[in-house]
């Protein structure tokens, strides 16, 4: 305990040696900067970025705008080795071809996806009416989808458990063709290819149609079948979701859809376009036929966009009193 005493009294010894009375020990205080004005630092965060873009600028390397600098333009990258328009211009070649290819050999029996549609649209297009392909075919990349949707197909055909896949199937009834991509028991499975920002978690009504349409030829045109449920599978094109849907019939609704056939063969045979039977104000919007439509008159279902004014002309119908 002595020894403990003796330590302690050395320590406080030397420390009033060198520490005087009345002069406090403390740490030299850090001069701090002088605040900057929010101008100020606005105009340091500019000559920063265009410091950055001189760098840049003079750099070999592209530069792609990230979050922390804005721009309303997307980077122009040049290319000696690919020209891209060269190649959209050939995939738009091969979709023009593949359309003329379509339209050069006799179609005796109706579509099911012709069934679905706008009817007046498919008469155009079935007696050859002169549109603009390139203008119908603008979007080139269409056929770089069709190309990944037939390589997904052929994937998920080879690859699930499938009773039979790409069953074609006709109606010689209703005179309608069409092929199913796969079936199992008692389902019919639609597969779909589809982008997944424009996927609203709900299956497409227009492929249902479809679906009802085939179970309804199978159970009732074919042997051994009793299909009693649509299942569509959505696979997003990033692959890296799979929707599937189940969905029950609807019979009355696919013999409906059925008896449009006859009346568009019927069409066909006279020359004279049927009402357009199946479209909607979409349709119409981006229809290369409308101007067909038009002129063409309408017995029963008038075209969507001329419903309006014709409600409107009803309405302003003068009212005489006698």
């Amino acid at each position: 305990m002595t020894n403990l005493s003796n330590e302690y009294n050395k320590v406080l010894k030397y420390l009033e040696e060198h520490n005087p009375k009345g002069v406090q020990t403390k740490k030299p205080s850090r001069k701090e900067p002088p605040l900057k004005s929010k101008k100020a630092e606005n105009l340091d965060i500019e000559k920063k970025r265009t410091e950055v873009k001189k760098l840049m600028d003079a750099s070999s390397y592209t530069f792609v705008p990230g979050d922390r600098f804005e721009s309303s333009k997307p980077p122009i990258i040049l290319s000696k080795g690919f020209d891209v328009s060269k190649f959209e211009s050939f995939m738009r070649s091969k979709l023009i071809d593949n359309h003329k290819k379509s339209q050069s050999y006799e179609r005796p029996y109706i579509s099911v996806s012709e069934l679905v549609g706008c009817l007046r649209q498919t008469f155009y297009n079935r007696m050859k009416y002169t549109v603009d392909l390139k203008r119908q075919f603008n979007f080139s990349y269409l056929y770089l989808i069709q190309r990944i949707g037939d390589s997904v197909h052929d994937i998920f055909l080879n690859l699930y458990d499938f009773t039979e896949i790409e069953k074609t199937i006709v109606s010689e009834k209703y005179r309608v063709k069409g092929r199913i991509d796969g079936i199992k028991g008692n389902f019919i499975q639609e597969l779909k290819t589809i982008d997944e920002e424009k996927f609203e978690n709900k299956f497409i009504y227009s492929h249902y149609l479809q679906a009802i349409i085939y179970a309804y030829i199978l159970n009732t045109e074919y042997d051994g079948y009793n299909i009693d449920t649509i299942t569509l599978v959505y696979i997003m094109r990033n692959l890296k979701r799979i929707a599937p849907f189940d969905i029950p019939l609807d019979n009355d609704l696919a013999k409906t859809l059925l008896k449009r056939s006859p009346l568009l063969l019927s069409s066909i045979i006279q020359k004279t376009p049927p009402d357009p039977y199946g479209s909607k104000q979409e349709y119409c919007q981006w229809c290369l036929y409308k101007k067909y439509c038009e002129k063409d008159q309408c017995k029963e279902i008038h075209q969507p966009f001329a419903k309006s004014s014709i409600n409107k002309a009803k309405k302003e119908k003068p009212i005489f009193v006698m």
